[in-house]
This record gives structure tokens, C-alpha cells and sequence, in this order.
């Protein structure tokens, strides 16, 4: 391969994905290097260990490959489902792995806060796993859900204060858990370039598990940035099940431009409110482009109240929504729910279906108005 026209060579660069294959090619000789090293370092992985930690930061801190880093992503695990310890295996595990736990919490927070000196940085993804990776013995250590939450939030306070000053324009959260008050390092931070992020809720029905507590996620808004003018899309998913919060407290998020909103399995409030997903929907009206739902639904008091029905959004929506050009809603995306202490949220069985129908009507009625425009619609 040493001898092969650079051009070949480039082509062949630029097909290799894997990151080991990509080093090893940078090593062959400098024609090698100067042309893998752009590529090899673009995306830079962090495991969930204290060594994959300290490699990441000694690539910060060589300006020669920092200068190429577009993206961080933390702990991605490819094909894994996400499940919280039972609580009892949690506390037994940690009891032996405290001082571990706070070591990698301590590299972590130093290779995170560090994303200041990479001058190309586009986009951080931060995957939350309740267990690491064991220095010594180098196997996987479940945490107490405690750890858990205090890791998340030791990094998401490093990422936040790191945005302050670098020219992060994309940021995601996966398997977060929501406080039930807003982090003051979160609305602190002003003047930021970020134009996407993408939040993915742990589902109640998952904290309740070791919980025992049916209300313990806070808002939806508790890591939104505070209002500004760049930010242009926004994900909020809970991917494992429904995230549900009776005190969304939205009304004072605002972003005039604002094109992208997707929504999963949220629940909508009984009642219009505006503090509510609804509300925070309709004060995007003149700049939403493109709305999504999946798998969302709204939610029912109990039996003896009367729904309140997914028509009425759709019309309010219909009238209100003139810049949309893509809507997409799965089908059947407007169920209705009640909350079961033992269960999470079950269907709401005594909606009739003449509500089934009305609601399809609307739905369908709103698609055809979007449609109208020569616009795409799922």
C-alpha cells in the first residue's frame, strides 16, 4: 500500500470507518498520517472509563489533532437497551466502587470541561449508562441510581460552562434524568451559537422502578437553554416509555427561530395551559416549519372526567400552525391515558370510538391543509 498514487490512497481513507483501522493506517508512514489524521480524529469516542478519559484529553491537548475534532461523543453503545440496576444490586456494587465512581466523575469533568480548546467543535452527544467500566479489573460496574444521577449531572454541568466560550452549535442528551427544578448552570448560559439539541428522557415508569416515587422527573424545559435567537431545532424523547410531568413549566422558553420541533412519547396535560407542550407549541407558530409526534398521548385525570380530545389540538393547530410544510404523526398517534399506581399509564378504555373518529377526521383535515401547500406530510 506504500506505493500506491494518492489519490487511491485518499479514496481508501475515506471508506475506512473504524477507528482502529484508521490508526493503524496512520501509522504506515507520514504520507499516511497527514492524510487519516483529519479523518481518524474527527469524531472523537469517550467510553465510560477513567482510561478512555485521560486519552481523550491528552488529544485535546495536542493542538495538531484537537484542530480536527468536530464531534464528542460519550459512551455510545450500539444495539444495547437502556435498564437501571435493580436498587439493591446498585447499593451492593457501590458500596466497593465509591471511590472509583469519583475518580472517573473527576476525568470526566476535566476532559469535558477541556471541549474550550478544540477550535472546530460542532456537536457533543452524551450517553448516560448506569454502570462504567472498572479500572482494575476492567469489567462492568452497575452504579446505585444516586451515582447515576450524580455523574449526569457532574457533566452536563462541565458541558454547559464549556458552551460558554466554545462554538458548540449541536448538543444531545441521551437517558437524562430531569431534576425537579432547573440547574442554575443551564440558565446562566447566555449568547450561545447552539442551533439543535436533542433531549431523551428516562421514562417514569423506569425511575419508578427504583424510585417509589411516581413524580420524580422535572420539567421538560430543565435543560433548555434560556431564549434565544439561534436555536433552530428541538428533540424531546422519552424512547422507553411515557414521560409525563403535570408542571411542565415551558411558558418562559421562547426561540424566534425556531423551525423543528419532534415530540415522544410525551404526554399532553388535560388542560391547556401555558406552562404546557401545547402552548409552547402554538408560540412557535410563526417560525415552525416541521412537526413531529410519535407515540404521544393525552392525559385523563381518571375515569369520570371527560377527555378532552386530540381533535380540539388538531383544529387549534390547523388554524394556528400557518408556517408548517411537514407534519408527521404515526399512525394512530392519539391515544388517550390514565395513570395506574402499579402500572404507569394504561389506556383510557371508555374513549368511544365516535372520539377515535373525530379525532382521525381532524388529524386528517390538517394534513390535507398542510398538503394544499405542496408540502410533505407523513
Amino acid at each position: 500500500m506504500r506505493d500506491l498514487p494518492i489519490e487511491l490512497v485518499s479514496a481508501v481513507v475515506q471508506d475506512v470507518s473504524a477507528t482502529v483501522d484508521l490508526l493503524h493506517l496512520r501509522s504506515l508512514n507520514r504520507s499516511y498520517r497527514e492524510l487519516v489524521t483529519p479523518h481518524a480524529f474527527s469524531k472523537l469516542h469517550i467510553k465510560n472509563s477513567i482510561q478512555s478519559a485521560q486519552n481523550c484529553r491528552q488529544i485535546i491537548a495536542a493542538a495538531s489533532l484537537a484542530i480536527h475534532v468536530r464531534e464528542v461523543v460519550y459512551d455510545s453503545r450500539d444495539n444495547e437497551c437502556f435498564r437501571l440496576p435493580p436498587d439493591n444490586v446498585g447499593k451492593a456494587v457501590c458500596i466497593d466502587s465509591a471511590d472509583a465512581g469519583s475518580e472517573l466523575e473527576e476525568v470526566l469533568t476535566d476532559a469535558f470541561c477541556g471541549i474550550t480548546a478544540l477550535p472546530k467543535i460542532e456537536s457533543v452527544v452524551l450517553n448516560f449508562w448506569p454502570s462504567f467500566l472498572c479500572q482494575e479489573s476492567g469489567r462492568e460496574v452497575c452504579e446505585n441510581p444516586f451515582w447515576f444521577i450524580n455523574r449526569q449531572l457532574t457533566l452536563l454541568h462541565a458541558i454547559y460552562h464549556g458552551m460558554k466560550t466554545s462554538r458548540l452549535t449541536a448538543l444531545s442528551f441521551n437517558n437524562v434524568i430531569l431534576p425537579p427544578t432547573g440547574y442554575d448552570f443551564v440558565s446562566s448560559l447566555v449568547d450561545s451559537p447552539l442551533s439543535h439539541i436533542s433531549v431523551s428522557v428516562v421514562s417514569n415508569a423506569e425511575l419508578s422502578a427504583w424510585s417509589a416515587s411516581n413524580n420524580i422527573n422535572g420539567s421538560l424545559g430543565a435543560l433548555l437553554p434560556p431564549s434565544n435567537p439561534t436555536l433552530k431545532s428541538i428533540v424531546l424523547r422519552s424512547p422507553q416509555g411515557a414521560y409525563h410531568s403535570l408542571a411542565t413549566r415551558l411558558s418562559s422558553f421562547y426561540y424566534p427561530s425556531l423551525e423543528s420541533l419532534m415530540l415522544e412519547n410525551i404526554i399532553f396535560d388535560h388542560a391547556p395551559s401555558f406552562d404546557g407542550v401545547e402552548e409552547f407549541v402554538i408560540r412557535h407558530k410563526d417560525t415552525l416549519q416541521r412537526l413531529e409526534l410519535q407515540s404521544c398521548a393525552c392525559y385523563v385525570p381518571d375515569p369520570a372526567t371527560d377527555i378532552r380530545q386530540w381533535s380540539t389540538i388538531w383544529q387549534r393547530w390547523a388554524a394556528e400552525l400557518t408556517s408548517l410544510t411537514e407534519l408527521v404523526v404515526n399512525n394512530g398517534d392519539h391515544r388517550y391515558v390514565l395513570f395506574d399506581t402499579d402500572r404507569g399509564y394504561i389506556p383510557h378504555r371508555e374513549t368511544s370510538t365516535l372520539a377515535y373518529e373525530d379525532d382521525s377526521s381532524s388529524l386528517q383535515v390538517f394534513k390535507d391543509s398542510i398538503a394544499a401547500g405542496r408540502v410533505a406530510v407523513a
